[in-house]
């Protein structure tokens, strides 16, 4: 094909949250346009995500999928595909990839990617949903052309999985610092809700799932809070988990110390406000918030799961506990609030680590030259 031809490319996510994923494709959609790329995206919920995009300026569209069997839904993408006529449509969580497969194979769309952001089982509490979604997974799985991997860990897990190697690419999120580094010296976090300025503050971001650790976090928090009264915790994300968190800060004690954010439209305000991120995931298929600590200089302490150890070098540019285990939790951020030095010099760390390997423009770049390669393959 013309290697100077624009590639046009429909993306397909749910949307009906704003996590790492959505973060992902806002970035790389902005972005893809500088690459030779003409990117649309479709959600099949209208909130939040499809309202960011248009207010992002990027084409989008929602074709509502009210279940997972919805083939109304499918029928409908299928159409808009043909209206659309993409070379490629690249879809993004397990609805999205049931529905979006189908639909680009009735549409006859030539070329699937899929990238995966984490790992199945985890993602679903219920033994039925991983038992649905496993099994729409592996129905579909062979509609799609090529696999990303957003890292080197969920790599492995789709290989284990039966994915042959070569139709596995891993390519690391990344993101732009120079977007975060005008909230460096942002105080409007801490005025907003309340938290003294000279207040140690640790925080988690991230959606409202139990994969993501809150109790965990939460159990450290009260550890720590005996130790530092001082000591201040908030909790940014939405998701359906909010009564169980809600009810954790309630029973350890932590009312008058932690906040819950809710949804935050631009976290880049809290990201200012934190002397340290946590994050106490269960498992993390890459740790995009690991990313954006670092853009501003911020110490992350991580659980040592899925992809964070290929982010995070344990006393280089992080702290790593074990998962699970909120005493080592609490002793990493007591270490830190009693060498506040050395938390400074690991975030310094970790943002020239950042700016050296999870760049946006290389994760735009290698993903529009891995739609060319895969487009110059079908002739």
């Amino acid at each position: 094909m013309n290697e100077q031809a624009r590639l046009s490319v429909v993306h397909i996510i749910g949307g009906g949250e704003f996590g790492g994923a959505e973060q992902h494709v806002l970035r790389l959609t902005e972005r893809l346009g500088r690459n030779g790329c003409d990117p649309h995206v479709v959600c099949l919920f209208r909130e939040p995500f499809y309202r960011m995009l248009r207010e992002a300026g990027i084409p989008a569209a929602v074709v509502p999928m009210r279940h997972r069997l919805d083939w109304g839904a499918c029928l409908r993408l299928a159409s808009l595909l043909r209206e659309l006529r993409p070379q490629i449509v690249h879809t993004h969580g397990v609805r999205s990839n049931l529905i979006g497969r189908l639909a680009a194979r009735l549409a006859a769309v030539p070329v699937v990617v899929t990238t995966v952001h984490s790992v199945l089982p985890q993602d679903y509490p219920s033994p039925v949903s991983r038992l649905l979604n496993g099994f729409t997974e592996r129905v579909t799985s062979p509609l799609t052309t090529h696999f990303i991997a957003v890292s080197g860990f969920i790599g492995d897990y789709l290989a284990a999985a039966g994915i042959p190697r070569e139709k596995i690419t891993v390519i690391y999120n990344g993101i732009d610092p120079a977007l975060w580094e005008s909230w460096a010296c942002d105080g409007s976090f801490r005025t907003r809700f309340g938290i003294p300025p000279e207040a140690p503050l640790f925080g988690i971001v991230a959606r409202l799932h139990p994969v993501k650790g809150h109790r965990y976090f939460l159990e450290a928090a009260r550890e720590v809070a005996g130790r530092f009264p001082d000591a201040r915790f908030v909790i940014v994300g939405s998701g359906f988990y909010w009564r169980e968190v809600d009810s954790l800060i309630r029973e350890y004690g932590l009312a008058d110390r932690c906040i819950r954010t809710g949804f935050l439209t631009d976290a880049g305000p809290a990201y200012a406000a934190l002397d340290c991120l946590v994050i106490s995931s269960l498992s993390e298929g890459f740790g995009l918030t690991a990313l954006e600590a670092a853009a501003l200089g911020k110490p992350v302490i991580a659980t040592r799961v899925g992809a964070l150890p290929e982010i995070i070098e344990d006393g280089v540019t992080g702290l790593l506990v074990p998962p699970a285990d909120p005493g080592a939790l609490a002793r990493a951020m007591l270490r830190l609030l009693e060498d506040p030095a050395e938390g400074r010099r690991l975030g310094a760390a970790a943002r020239e680590v950042l700016l050296e390997r999870f760049s946006l423009d290389r994760t735009v770049a290698q993903t529009a030259g891995l739609y060319r390669s895969l487009l110059e393959g079908r002739g």
